[in-house]
């Protein structure tokens, strides 16, 4: 974890050793080298830390497409797995300021590996993948190779990548004095609906808080080894809010790929798991990730919330699962009715969710599908399965079928989908509505209803003939347009309408 040093102005954080970040040996040749059995990630296997917080398992929900994390940091790449990601940099550093983004790691790739942990790519048969592999990486240099920086640079580049669409900014880099500059910064983002994730510090267990991460502003991170146990230079506070993979952690470096420990390394893969988050659900907002990174984590630790590893490791298939809860995937809907007073009307809907709840409602006017009780609708009593037998007391009315979901950690948050209403509900209907030449059909065949009042019928237009309770077609094909009634019976009134048969 690099530190933002006091060598550019006098209210800039303090230094700690870059040490605290080991550099382990090159795993593979050069990232030149073109690989056989290309579509695969020849590496992948040894990034231990992918599957520890679950990264695979949602990859089929989202690799982060449409999310922009900014790295600020040493600089990142040019890498040949990170290059299809890389947005156009900017380096911010001392006197300079400029756009565009060469490889400034000339010496430890600090800031190429973070990025490769948030964003390398996958399925290109090299190397290996990072959390969010289709993510997009904005690279912004504000130290120096050796991991120094002054806190100046750091806010100007934490306010530029805000501006420049950023979701999620890393910071892997800290100090132990508070900048009220960065932390001015910090608000900025929070302001604009952006996450800050933030390396806790590799000062080890009595090492005083590392700033900007000891600030409420951001998410901060420490680091776990393969076994869920704190490692050797992991800090301790309450200000630490969750855990990722820390240790041995391969990932892209100066030219090839290598592995290095630290909270840095740990906060990158927060950073990544976050921008998942924000793909999956484009409208969720940087508390919501925030909130559901930590509930959602497993703890590892004390019961609760520690000092070691906060809320626990962060757990993206648990993360998910309440994202379910709280964006449910309503697509729609919808019911069916032959629209007959005692036919069975069938709701669906496109959600499997089993907390979900139906009930019907009976309308007296026609609308469209809505999240929003509509004011002619009132519910009918004990109508909640997805099926309803409809009853006199739907008589021209319209249905409609409803479902009620709940979400939040309480269940406190309720939204209810209601279908677009079909046809009115009828006491009488005729079984059909085409005669052939000729044809005698009975008043009882042809009208049907529910209702036990005498039926009648009277031609108004056409050469159909009505002789004794029978229906006569004429021999020549044309139209005839009947009037069908039936007297006032309890529990139903008078029912009548008019209908146009076509005779063939």
């Amino acid at each position: 974890m690099p530190v933002l040093s006091k060598r550019f102005a006098a209210n800039l954080l303090a230094i700690f050793l870059v040490a605290s970040l080991t550099t382990a040996t090159l795993v593979a040749s050069d990232a030149s080298t073109t690989y056989a059995n290309p579509g695969s990630d020849p590496l992948l296997d040894q990034q231990w830390g992918l599957t520890a917080i679950g990264a695979p398992s949602v990859w089929s929900i989202t690799r982060g497409v449409g999310v922009t994390v900014a790295v600020i940091d040493s600089g990142s790449g040019p890498h040949p797995d990170l290059d299809a990601n890389m947005e156009v940099g900017r380096t911010i550093f001392g006197l300079i300021d400029s756009e565009g983004m060469v490889d400034v790691d000339v010496d430890k790739g600090h800031g190429t590996h973070v990025a490769g942990i948030i964003g390398a790519a996958a399925d290109n048969g090299i190397g290996g993948a990072g959390v969010a592999p289709q993510v997009r990486i904005l690279p912004i240099r504000a130290l120096d190779s050796l991991g120094s920086g002054d806190s100046k640079d750091v806010s100007k580049s934490v306010r530029f990548a805000v501006d420049s669409g950023a979701k999620v900014i890393n910071l892997s880099l800290g100090g132990d004095i508070e900048s009220p500059t960065l932390t001015a910064a910090i608000q900025y983002a929070v302001d604009h609906n952006v996450l800050v994730v933030a390396a806790a510090g590799n000062g080890a267990a009595n090492s005083t808080p590392k700033w900007p991460a000891a600030s409420d502003l951001t998410l901060a991170v420490t680091a776990v080894d393969r076994s869920n146990n704190v490692t050797s230079f992991d800090q301790r506070g309450d200000y630490i809010d969750v855990a990722a993979p820390g240790t041995s952690i391969l990932s892209t470096a100066k030219n090839d790929y290598a592995f290095q420990s630290g909270t840095s390394m740990a906060a990158a893969f927060v950073s990544g798991a976050a921008a998942l988050l924000f793909a999956a659900q484009p409208s969720i907002t940087a508390a919501q990730v925030r909130d559901i990174l930590q509930r959602t984590a497993t703890d590892i630790g004390s019961p609760g919330r520690d000092t070691t590893f906060g809320f626990g490791l962060v757990n993206l298939v648990a993360a998910f699962a309440e994202l379910d809860v709280l964006f449910p995937k309503i697509v729609a809907v919808a019911h069916t009715t032959l629209g007959h007073v005692g036919a069975f009307a069938s709701g669906t809907s496109s959600t499997a969710i089993a907390t979900a709840t139906s009930q019907w409602y009976r309308c007296t006017q026609a609308g469209d599908a809505t999240n929003t009780k509509p004011e002619d609708c009132k519910i009918i009593t004990n109508a909640v399965a997805t099926e309803y037998q409809s009853t006199v007391k739907d008589l021209r009315k319209f249905l409609r079928y409803s479902l009620t979901i709940t979400s939040g950690l309480d269940n406190s948050i309720s939204t209810t989908y209601f279908s677009a209403t079909t046809i009115r509900e009828t006491g009488a209907w005729i079984t059909t509505s085409t005669l052939l030449s000729k044809t005698r059909i009975k008043f009882n065949e042809m009208l049907r209803s529910t209702s036990k009042g005498q039926r009648t019928m009277k031609v108004l237009k056409g050469a159909c003939k009505v002789r004794n309770s029978v229906l006569v077609a004429p021999a020549k094909p044309g139209v005839c347009t009947i009037a069908f009634s039936i007297a006032a019976k309890a529990p139903f009134p008078k029912l009548g309408f008019t209908s146009v048969i076509t005779i063939s």
